[in-house]
């Protein structure tokens, strides 16, 4: 519609002469995009983007649409014939529509009244897998029909309810899914990391737009599929997504961008797709046969005369992936050959970084060839995706480099995008905008535990507790359960909306929840029990009727229907650096890779602080000698052991399910 209707000077000078324009960033100002577009959905059943609102001066809608030509077609009215009779009938029906907006503003507040209550239930759950089984695509991986989203927050419910319930089909789905996504066009062959969505079933032709949130969540899905089988092809896939990130969305201080267009010189794909004569030219005639033979690169393409290099037809896709490139390889890591591979023994693997020279020289050729815009808006949620990822990747493959890159962006955050102890929204040229809402507090949060769970250090807890109680304070409904979107005293819409849908993302919702739990876990305060039992019983509230729209929140579910585990691990004051940088590793690799499982670790520099952020660790004593690990699985301690391995058996295992008690 920019295009089409904005640059039009016909509607431009309607624009100007009869309205006050507003364009909304709705990644900058999501509580205004849920607000109206709930508007949208209520008065024509369905939203969509782009978003259209005509509205009073105070900010009343009495008008929505999504998407509309400049002039009338194909029975569709036009932008400029939209605009006028509302011109009209503004000047000359006013009471008419503002009696229209009172109407829908009075139902908006209504419907944000009348939240449901639940008590988490496993029927819930089941009912969520048998959603995603009967919608299985059993040829191509994922679910449904084209356009297919990878939506990644599924795949990592399925693996995990999977493990749980000990049902291969669920975590087959999700390896099919990750496998075929990787195969497909979807995937980045050439430069690494995954485009929004495939506009076909088998994930071959993308829309080439890749956004920092889907690359982050997708990183997780493929570390906990490697953490699940230990099959070297998922770490290698989640390194090329991060090594992506690392090249291209990774600022100088640290942060992450928001991502690339699809565009490139106005022509979708065309940054992407390849002749076979080009391949040839950059390649040599052996080596470009080769390579086209590999990546399905065709006289003829398969996207416009030109081709997207895939694996699709390859079946030795899984060979491509793993074959060392130049002189990196792999380390000496003895993979284990039960469910969790090398994760089963708590040892992180370890991946050489690797560049292939026909690919290297592609890759420049590309950069070369066409340039694409960059999205440098650098936003505090989807950076907490990211730093969670990269924390995990870290901790499994092994791989402290990525680590490090969690740790810088997280003080970019903690340096950049904090004003009078609030967070912002965004950062972009030297400048922090936007009042923090509920999915920036959220994510960090889940950021700052993340690196908790992988560094243990105690500050990252003490901080994330920290910013949880003023999201709780500025954003949970403590009648009816719930965060709203903005804070209480943040600027105040028409309407305070909360949501729980797990789209693209989850929802700042399922990432409290998930924050409230692992809070309750590792503390053991009772305030966060609290708040987390109503919030639960709000989520299960909002699944009822279609629960696998809420993947994400089913994870946090799962967490307390399931027997629970907690390590607690101490060490002596006399334990040397490098016992401790090994043992802190395995840890961290078990704390990512172990269902249910929260670890924590009392030494004797951090003792005084974990006394204060969790009471009951006072009760664990450091040891003179070595470390000791306690153990508990649901309401049962066992006795302490002065050896991790000893453990293993009872942290890969899973209990039977109990009954939700809160």
């Amino acid at each position: 519609m920019e295009r089409e209707s904005f640059e039009n000077e016909v509607i431009a000078e309607i624009l100007n002469r009869e309205y006050v324009c507003v364009k909304v960033d709705r990644e900058e100002r999501p509580d205004v995009d849920s607000v109206y577009m709930s508007v949208c959905q209520a008065m024509n059943g369905q939203g969509g983007w782009p978003l259209t609102i005509i509205m009073t001066p105070d900010c009343r809608p009495f008008f929505s649409g999504t998407y509309f030509p400049p002039r009338a077609r194909y029975g569709r009215p036009g932008l400029e014939e939209l605009l006028t009779a509302a011109a009209e009938q503004w000047k000359a029906k006013r009471e008419k529509l503002l009696d229209q907006a009172g109407q829908i503003e009075k139902y908006l507040r209504s419907r944000e009244q009348t939240g449901r209550w639940a008590k988490p239930e496993l029927a819930v759950v089941h009912q969520a897998f048998r959603k995603f089984a009967d919608s299985f695509d059993s040829k191509n991986g994922g679910f449904g029909g084209a356009p297919k989203f990878p939506t990644p927050h599924n795949l990592m419910f399925l693996m995990e309810y999977g493990a749980r319930e000990n049902r291969q089909e669920a975590l087959s789905m999700a390896e099919k899914t990750l496998v075929q996504m990787y195969r497909g066009g979807i995937f980045d062959h050439i430069g690494g990391g995954f485009s929004r969505y495939s506009t076909d079933g088998q994930w071959l032709v993308p829309h080439f737009e890749k956004m920092l949130y889907d690359n982050s969540l997708l990183v997780m899905a493929y570390i906990k599929a490697y953490g699940r089988t230990g099959r070297r092809m998922y770490g290698e896939v989640a390194e090329k997504i991060l090594e992506y990130v690392r090249r291209e969305l990774t600022d100088s201080q640290g942060g992450f961008y928001c991502g690339q267009d699809a565009d490139s010189d106005g022509v979708e794909g065309k940054y992407y797709v390849f002749t076979r004569e080009e391949i040839s030219t950059v390649l040599g005639e052996t080596a470009g046969r080769d390579f086209c033979r590999q990546y399905g690169i065709s006289e003829h393409g398969n996207f416009e005369g030109r081709s997207i290099p895939n694996l699709l037809e390859n079946d030795n896709y899984e060979e491509i992936c793993e074959k060392p490139w130049g002189t990196g390889q792999y380390g000496n890591v003895q993979y284990g050959n039960t469910r969790h591979g090398n994760a089963c023994l708590g040892i992180p693997g370890s991946f050489g970084v690797r560049e292939n020279e026909g690919l290297k020289k592609l890759y420049q050729y590309r950069l070369d060839r066409a340039r694409l815009h960059k999205d440098d808006k650098i936003l505090v949620s989807w950076n907490g995706w990211m730093i969670c990822a990269c924390a995990m990747a870290g901790a499994v493959l092994g791989k402290k480099q990525y680590v490090d890159m969690a740790v810088r962006a997280e003080a970019f955050i903690s340096s950049r995008l904090v004003k009078d102890g609030r967070l912002m929204v965004r950062y972009r040229d030297q400048d922090a905008a936007g009042q923090g809402k509920l999915d920036d507090y959220a994510c960090y949060c889940l950021a700052l535990l993340e690196l908790y769970q992988v560094t243990f250090r105690a500050d990252y807890l003490k901080r994330a507790a920290g910013w949880a109680e003023i999201m709780t304070e500025q954003f949970f409904d403590r009648e009816q359960g719930g965060f709203y979107l903005y804070a209480k005293d943040g600027e105040q819409l028409i309407v305070r909306t909360k949501e729980t849908y797990d789209g693209a993302m989850p929802s700042g919702n399922s990432a409290a929840a998930r924050i409230l739990y692992r809070l309750a876990q590792i503390t053991g305060e009772v305030k966060w029990q609290k708040v987390l039992e109503k919030q639960l019983c709000y989520l299960a509230g909002a699944m009822e009727g279609y629960p696998s729209g809420h993947s994400y929140g089913l994870l946090t579910m799962m967490d307390v229907l399931y027997p629970s585990k907690e390590l607690v691990c101490t060490l002596s004051p006399d334990t040397d650096r490098e016992r401790r940088r090994n043992l802190t590793e395995q840890l961290a690799n078990l704390a990512v890779t172990a269902e249910g499982l929260t670890v924590v670790v009392k030494t004797e520099e951090n003792a005084e602080e974990m006394e204060r952020l969790a009471p009951y660790t006072k009760e664990y004593l450091l040891p003179d000698k070595g470390e000791l690990f306690y153990l508990c699985v649901g309401h049962e301690c066992m006795q302490p052991v002065s050896r991790l391995g000893q453990l293993i058996p009872n942290l890969l295992s899973t209990a039977e399910p109990g009954r939700y008690e809160g």
